[in-house]
């Protein structure tokens, strides 16, 4: 044998001696894989709170990290804590009723804690979806029918939030317009718009208004329905036909042949070269009048008045136009 392979074969077996001869070395380190202590999680803690500003926390909002399904529901200020989350990239899902669900993707590092901040977008709110019809009789072109929906719309995260609002019945869509005085959403559809251009063919048929945020989270109505729509109307008597009256005349009228609760909305108008001007109108006069006095003096000029019904749920009839002088 040589010199050097008795060399490696002494220094082999010296090493086998004194390494049975040494300690263990510790595995206290819960980074270490051989400890007991090992962990392969760390801490997660967070706030969810609302899209817009001012940001304010979100309660109750429920927190689950999809690796191992842990959940836990936010605090009174939006946040949430998990003590062993999972280490490493980790995918979170935040619900909440009438909010847009979310997920984020945050790393966590072994024994260490991330802090999350989680923005959720708050669904539009859509309340006194309704639909209310109308009938103006006229001489010419002759009876014009319509519906007018009306819905309140608002977002948490703030009105300027809401992007887009329609109304939709079986396949048709309508897109609804704001006012510029609240928070009310509406539009008119004419009898021409729908199929047959005639307004009962929206009897029966549920109506809902959709709201579409920055965000595209959609808030909805409940269904609602047109009530009813009035085909009768009153019919004016004295003046008509251009008769000559006095500056305050007394207006008389025939009552429709309703069965339903109804009140009379009378309404004049002046006429200037083709030009008309409402003048005066006065609401929510009882169905038991067939006659009303004009309360102040009409200067000279050529007029027509009208009288309409209006029932509980807002639907209305009204009449021809019945044109008067006063010289």
């Amino acid at each position: 044998m040589s010199i050097r392979k008795s060399t490696i074969l002494i220094l082999s077996f010296l090493a086998v001696i004194l390494a049975g001869c040494a300690p263990n070395a510790p595995h206290d380190n819960s980074l270490d894989p051989m400890s007991p202590n090992y962990k392969t999680t760390g801490a997660l803690t967070g706030r969810v709170l609302t899209l817009g500003t001012p940001y304010s926390g979100i309660q109750n909002a429920l927190v689950v990290i999809q690796q191992n399904g842990s959940a836990e529901l936010t605090a009174s200020d939006g946040s949430f804590s998990f003590a062993n989350a999972p280490a490493g990239l980790i995918t979170i899902l935040v619900t909440k009723a009438s909010y847009l669900n979310d997920t984020i993707q945050v790393t966590v590092p072994l024994g260490g804690s991330y802090d999350a901040e989680i923005h959720i977008d708050a669904l539009p709110q859509i309340s006194n979806a309704q639909v209310v019809t109308s009938k103006i009789d006229q001489w010419w072109p002759g009876p014009v029918y319509s519906a007018l929906v009306t819905a309140n719309v608002t977002d948490p995260d703030g009105f300027l939030d809401v992007d887009t609002v329609y109304v939709q019945v079986d396949s048709l869509t309508f897109g609804m317009n704001p006012s510029a005085a609240n928070k009310n959403y509406q539009v008119t559809i004419d009898a021409t718009q729908l199929p047959n251009q005639d307004l009962q063919w929206l009897v029966g048929r549920q109506l809902n208004v959709f709201a579409i945020d920055r965000s595209k989270g959609i808030g909805e109505s409940p269904n609602f329905y047109v009530s009813r729509i009035i085909e009768s109307e009153p019919v004016p008597t004295y003046p008509t036909s251009l008769d000559t009256t006095t500056a305050s005349p007394r207006f008389d009228w025939n009552p429709p042949p309703v069965s339903f609760n109804y009140t009379y909305q009378l309404q004049v108008v002046r006429i200037d070269a083709g030009t008309q001007t409402v003048v005066w109108s006065q609401p929510g006069l009882n169905s038991s009048y067939v006659s009303y006095n004009y309360p102040g003096v009409l200067p000279t000029g050529t007029y027509f008045w009208t009288a309409a019904i209006i029932d509980a749920y807002g639907n209305a009839s009204r009449s021809k136009e019945a044109s008067f002088v006063v010289p």
